[in-house]
């Protein structure tokens, strides 16, 4: 069975919450035949966070923040190409837009996987109803396992 290839997704946000998921996986979970497929989902914090009034004003603001976010998403997308490459694991990066959770699903879908590795960013039950959760959604709406990491100190 350790020879069989599987394809393993682990989504990525760039947070802490994810690289401790991706060391679970690591630690826990990896076989040297897996094929690992990370999810990133780029989120384009920066121009979220602009009052829109601002940017209909000045479009070279919409520009400029969409380039600062692709380079924020290069930084990334090479970070995690490390970690692949640090931990001699045949993967990839998918990047995705969008809302995370059905991005990490449709990605689980359409790769094949036979489970998903997601963190936890630990919201409690109200901020959780309010906000939603990408790990909640994946647990939810998955057609294969999933691994909800907490992070050691929630």
């Amino acid at each position: 069975m350790s020879g069989e290839e599987r394809t393993v997704v682990v989504a990525m946000d760039g947070s802490d919450n994810a690289e401790n998921a991706f060391n679970w996986y690591v630690k826990n979970g990896f076989r040297s035949s897996d094929r690992l497929v990370i999810v990133y989902c780029a989120e384009y914090n920066r121009i979220n966070s602009q009052p829109v009034t601002l940017m209909s004003v000045d479009p070279t603001l919409v520009t400029n923040l969409v380039a600062q976010e692709e380079e924020h998403v290069k930084e990334i997308a090479e970070k995690f190409n490390a970690l692949v490459k640090k931990h001699k694991i045949n993967g990839k990066v998918v990047r995705v837009n969008g809302d995370a959770g059905p991005g990490i699903v449709d990605v689980a879908n359409r790769e094949k996987a036979v489970y998903v590795v997601v963190g936890s960013r630990g919201l409690g039950k109200i901020r959780r109803t309010f906000l939603g959760s990408v790990s909640d959604y994946v647990l939810h709406h998955s057609l294969v396992p999933v691994i909800v990491c907490k992070n050691e100190n929630d």
